[in-house]
This record gives C-alpha cells, structure tokens and sequence, in this order.
C-alpha cells in the first residue's frame, strides 16, 4: 500500500484532519461519509481554484462510473456540515454547469510545521489511502430515528427510522475521561485502525460480519431507488454480492450462521413480516416463520451459537406487542422471552446477545421511538431496565468482554455514543468504541456506519387543476435538521410542520413560502409530529411522545393555550379535525390494535369509528365520507361519517407510507412507493374513481409520517423527499 504523509488543513474555526479522517468545527467533531470527505480534501489542497466537475470526478472516483449526482451530493452534505450557504458561499461556491471553488485560504501543517498558507502553496497532493488511523475520542455519528429511516430506515429508518426522524451531528467525546473501560482496551485503542468498506451510491444498513470476519453482510438502498435488498462483500474488495430480490417492502437486519454458510434477514411489506434465510454464496430464499412487523424491521434475527435456533421479534399474544422470542429451527415453535406492556408502541426490539450467549439486551418503549435499554437472562426470567433517558436510546452492542453495553443517546443535547455495565451503574461517554455496529468473535474488528448523510426538503408543486398539469415546483423547507409533516393552513398563507433538530424540535409555523419561521409548542422532553389545522385556521392539533405514551393536544396560531385533549395508558396519535371543527379524529391502540376514533370537543366523549383497522383519517370536505389508512398499509379506505360499510378505494399508499395522502374536493392525491422506476404521487379522481400519476419524485419519499399534502382546490401540493448516504467503516485492533 502507498504511503504519504497526512495533513491538517486549516480554515476559519475549521480543521480537517486527514489522518484522523475527521472535521472539527469549533470544537465540535461533525460526521461526514467517505467520498465527501475526500471531495473535501481535493478542494482544501486547490484553494481559490476553479476545480471542473470532471476534475473532482476523476480524483475522488477514479475510474468508477457515477453520475454528477454523486458529486452534487457531496457538494450539499460538505456545505450542511459546514454550515455554507449556496447563495452567500463563505466556503465552497458554484460556478454553474463548470466545477467549484474553495473560497477560503488555507494552512496546511506536517506534524506540527506550517506547509502552505496561500493557494499559490497549495500542492495537489496524491489522495489518501484507503487505512486511516483514528485516535480513541474519534467522532461517532447515529442512526435515524427507526419511525422515520425504517422508511427509507427503516429506518429508519427511520432508523426505524422512526418514526421521527432524528437529524444530529456527534459530539467529541471528553478525551480525558475514560471511563470504566478496562485499561488494555483504552491502550489497544490508540492502535485502532479504520478501513472504510463500502461507499456506494445511496445508503447501507445493518452491517454484519461473518464468524471468520472476512466478509461483512449489508443492506443496501440504491440512490433514489425505495427497494433494499441484502448484499455480501468481502473485506478489501470493491464489488458487493446481491442474495436477494425485493419489488416491495423493506429487507432488514440481516445476520450470519455460526458455519457462515447461511444468513438470516427479515422482510416487510403490506402482506405482514416474515424471517428467511439465503445461501451466503447466493441461491434461493427460504422462508421461516411469519413475524409481525409494526414497522419495517422485520424479525431482527440473531443466530444463537448452537446453530439451531435464533432470536427474534414476534408477537406472543393475538393482537399483542412484539416481545423476545427463541425459534427452534428444528420444530418452527418460538419461546417467549419477554412480553411487553399490552399498548406499548414499539414494544419489545433490537435483540443483541452477550459474548457468552447468556444474556439479551434489548429495547423496550412504550411510546415511539424513545426507548429503554433491558437485559435478561437467554434463559428466562425478569427483565431489568438498565437506562433511563430522557431523549432514549438506541443502537444497543455488547463491548467484547460483555461487561458494558455501548449505545447512542442525546442526553448530552446531541446524539452520542455512551457505555452502562452491563450490572448496571453510571452512564458515561464511550472512547473506545468508535462505533455500535457488529464485533468478530475475537473482539479485533468492528463494522459500523459512521455517519448518516441526509438531506430533507419540503416542496411546493402548483397544478392547473386537481390531479392536472404541474405548472411549477419550488422548494420551501429545508429546515435546520429536516423538517417534516407540512401541512398549508386553509387561506394558503402559512404551513405547519415539525422540526426533527433535536435543539429545536417541535411543532413550527411559517409563511407559504417557508420564510418567518415560529415554534408553536412547549415541551421540555419527547417529540411532537402529525400537525393539522382548524378549519378556522386559529388552531393546530398535534400529537406528542413524551416518555409514557402519547397524547393528543392543540395549540392556537400564536403558539399560546397549549393544551392536552386526550388521555389512557395508550397511544393517541395522528389527529386531524371534523370540517366543522366540532371533534378531532385520531388513531388509538386501546383495543389493542389501531383504530380510528373521534373525540367531541365540546363534551369530551370519545367513540370508535373503524373495527377493520384504521390510523391515518380525514373527512370529505362535505363532511358526509371518512378517507382512512391503515398502519399495515394496503391502501385507502372510506366508510360513511355516521356509520356504515368500510370499503377499499386504492392499493397505496403501502405499510409506513400511511400518512400520504391528502383530500381535496374533488379527489385524493396519494404516494406509491411501490411504482415501478420511481416513487410516484397519483390522484385519485372521485367522478371517474381512476388513478392517474402526477409526478414521479427525484428523490426518496421519506414515510413514518404524514408528508403529502394538498389545498382545498386541489391546485397546490406539499411533499417530503430525502437524499440520504451512509457508508460502512470497519475498526480493527481492540485488543
């Protein structure tokens, strides 16, 4: 392998450190994928130059075939990290259809001695090798939020992502403070080395290592592209081995046999969950057992060491909760190892066995997406809660002597990476670990994604008439963090919509245009989503996840009189209003599965209104009809206001996609995430009852939440799309 010698690059509060592979900004270490960072690189050693498109292309990609959007990528996720603006560049300005230009001076240093300070020093040095050392306070980033990126992120989202989508930078880890962590890993630590593994267009999930650590299973999202699908690639190679074929649904969380002959992975999709196993060399798909999949991360399979069960996620009760469950391959039964509070959200998730194969860590949450880590024994008995925090946790992995449990939280105000033993104890910030991934046997290497590139934009398309000719499309939200759930307020002047920043997470109103932004709520703890006008337009009603369970409340225009509306050890979400503004629709699972229920404003009284299912619930605008989703997806539903038969309108929007679609007075504009090429918004007319497409999006639709909307006339639409990139690292010498 070629050596030569790193560099620190200087600019403003910036540094780039090339060895580290890092980029601190006013003392703050920001994630960043791969190939953005060497895009970086290029343009800090040619300061003030014009650098063509082909030039970069050439020398971050070299002789792979990638379309200039890769490079626009990176340009965008370069200039969020740094916090740039496209229009008023301090940093990186474009010079159109041409290539870029690196607008600061720059000090580059050797260990310690200044190299160049102008750009006529600058020297275009060869780009760097593909290991990199990374001291033990190296950066970590965290996945999405499962509500949201499961949609992607699952992700996702997700991540399971997901629910809301959490957008965070990580923070660096106090170098000084080492913790509990065993002294010989904090020195093996100072030897770690990261190799990146894979950095292909779109985002990889759920990395695994085989038994032998030579080979690393993924999922994989092409750019753009809604489907996933799990791949294989050996350690140092450049091509990946595609195992399996996904139309529909989501492909997660996949996991290798202890012969590393086998892998097991969950699939999703409209038809329910299911945990399948595929040669690890390619072949067919065989299929275990049905799971249920209240999201998109479908089993969570993990191999027990004996080669003849595995853990996975699965409901122990009709209609109940997903627990813990062991599945015998031999006989198909499962054991129950948990059994989660009957409303809980997400119930019982994430399964991680101890190095001993005693032990499950686990998540538990009884509202979405804020999460408790609990351990318990393989071979039965109590659960014990071993963390208690306030924004949640997630990420679960076990530290290869199975004495700590490494995890992801933002209980420092942004996500990080932190360590509990495993007995129980202080929390305190992780600096071994540079990651929560997947560890080889012997404790050496670790694969993990280090960082989550994404990019969430709300758009505003204008039509001839509903369902007609797209006259423009213009962008109105790219809010600090993602914004999400855009909703235009009934004069067309305002939208509402959810900020997923973590500093300024909420429910915000702003002008049509996405200018004047206003927070509206009030909460010290949680998240807030779904927002949905009045039809008076002086009144947002929203949902809330607190730590308990979710409830309903509204708040006026100003952001004043905030106020709870519902209440029960149970989720309450996704509200919207009756036209006349007289009672709030909204989805509970207090029978155990969801339905659509519908409160009275003036008496308080609350009654069901589906018994099929039901989640996502809008009237008519002549107030005579009920439109509604359901969790699972399979399409749009309506049934008569006060009572009647449910039938079946569309097949989409499919699972975690229920909250797009939007009526107008003469039809129902609706996401399918499924179309073939891209994801496609259609409408739904109601006097020809056909579905026509309007507009396939550029990007991928972002679900989990309610991201389509439309006005009254049926003239203007809002919608979410998301660019994302995340890319795999493997961390060696641990010990």
């Amino acid at each position: 392998m070629t050596e030569h010698k790193c560099f620190v690059f200087s600019f403003a509060d910036v540094k780039v450190r090339e060895r580290e592979f890092s980029i601190v900004k006013a003392g703050e270490v920001l994630p960043v994928e791969p190939k953005a960072f060497r895009v970086l690189l290029f343009l800090l050693r040619n300061p003030h130059r014009l650098i063509t498109k082909d030039e970069l292309l050439d020398a971050v990609w070299n002789e792979v075939a990638v379309s200039e959007n890769s490079l626009t990528r990176s340009i965008a996720l370069l200039r969020r990290l740094l916090g740039d603006d496209t229009h008023e560049p301090r940093y990186i300005a474009t010079v159109p259809t041409v290539g870029y230009r690196f607008l600061c001076d720059v000090l580059i240093e050797e260990e310690g001695i200044a190299q160049a300070t102008t750009a006529d020093s600058a020297q275009n040095e060869t780009e760097p090798s593909a290991v990199t050392e990374v001291p033990a306070q190296a950066a970590t980033a965290t996945p999405p939020r499962s509500w949201l990126f499961y949609g992607l992120i699952a992700a996702v989202l997700v991540l399971s992502v997901a629910a809301l989508i959490r957008y965070a930078t990580a923070r660096n880890p106090d170098p000084a403070n080492t913790g509990t962590q065993p002294a010989a890993a904090r020195a093996a630590a100072k030897d770690m080395r990261i190799l990146p593994v894979t950095d292909l267009p779109g985002a990889e999930f759920d990395p695994a290592l085989s038994p032998d650590g030579e080979k690393i299973a993924f999922i994989w999202a092409p750019e753009n592209v809604m489907w996933r699908d799990l791949y294989v690639q050996l350690v140092g190679a450049e091509t990946p081995l595609r195992l399996t074929y996904s139309s529909s649904g989501r492909t997660c969380c996949a996991d290798w046999s202890p012969d590393g002959q086998q892998i097991a992975f969950g699939r999703c999709d409209d038809n329910g969950g299911g945990v399948f196993t595929v040669p690890a060399l390619g072949g067919p798909e065989r299929k275990l057992t049905d799971v249920v999949c209240p999201f998109l991360d479908a089993g969570y399979p993990k191999w027990i060491d004996d080669g003849k069960s595995l853990l996975l996620m699965d409901s122990c009760v009709p209609n109940g909760p997903r627990g813990i469950v062991v599945f015998s391959l031999e006989t198909g039964q499962k054991r129950c190892l948990t059994a989660p509070p009957l409303y809980s959200e997400q119930g019982d998730f994430a399964p991680a066995l101890s190095p001993d194969q005693k032990t499950v860590a686990f998540l538990r949450s009884t509202t979405v997406d804020l999460a408790q880590i609990y351990i318990l024994a393989l071979s039965g008995g109590s659960p014990r809660q071993i963390t208690h925090e306030a924004q949640g946790a997630w990420g679960p992995m076990w530290s290869s002597d199975g004495q700590h449990l490494i995890f992801y939280s933002g209980r420092s105000g942004l996500s990080r990476l932190f360590h509990v033993p495993a007995a129980g104890g202080a929390i305190e910030p992780e600096t071994v670990y540079p990651g929560s991934g997947s560890l080889s046997h012997d404790g050496r290497r670790l694969v993990y994604i280090p960082g989550w590139q994404s990019l969430v934009t709300t758009w505003r398309m204008q039509l001839s008439n509903a369902g007609g000719q797209v006259i423009s499309q213009n962008k109105v939200l790219a809010f600090d963090g993602g914004s999400t759930g855009a909703q235009p307020s009934p004069d067309g002047e305002h939208i509402v919509f959810q900020s997923q920043h973590p500093a300024k997470q909420g429910i915000w109103r702003s002008d049509s245009d996405g200018s004047n932004p206003l927070k509206l709520t009030s909460f010290e703890q949680g998240f807030s989503g779904t927002p949905r006008w009045s039809p008076d337009g002086k009144w947002i009603v929203f949902d809330h996840h607190p730590q308990t369970h979710a409830q309903i409340y509204v708040v006026d225009f100003e952001g004043r009189n905030q106020h709870v509306i519902t209440s029960g050890n149970y989720e309450n979400v996704v509200p919207s209003w009756s036209r006349d503004g007289k009672a709030i629709y909204f989805a509970s699972n207090r029978t155990g599965n969801w339905q659509v229920w519908k409160h009275d404003l003036d008496t308080g009284h609350e009654k069901q209104v589906t018994h099929g299912g039901g989640f996502a619930a809008f009237e008519s605008y002549d107030g005579q009809t009920l439109f509604y989703s359901r969790f699972e997806g399979k399409g749009l539903r309506s049934m008569p206001v006060n009572g009647g038969e449910e039938r079946q309108i569309t097949s989409a929007p499919h699972r975690f996609f229920w909250g797009h679609f939007a009526v107008t007075d003469t039809g129902i504009y609706l996401l399918d995430s499924d179309a073939s090429y891209k994801p496609t918004i259609m409408f739904y007319n109601f006097q020809s009852r056909h579905l026509t497409p309007v507009v396939r999006l550029k990007e991928s639709a972002l679900g989990g939440t309610a991201n389509l909307a439309a006005s009254r006339d049926g003239r203007t639409v809002l919608y979410t799309q998301m660019s994302a990139h995340s890319s795999i690292v493997m961390a060696e010498n641990f010990q």
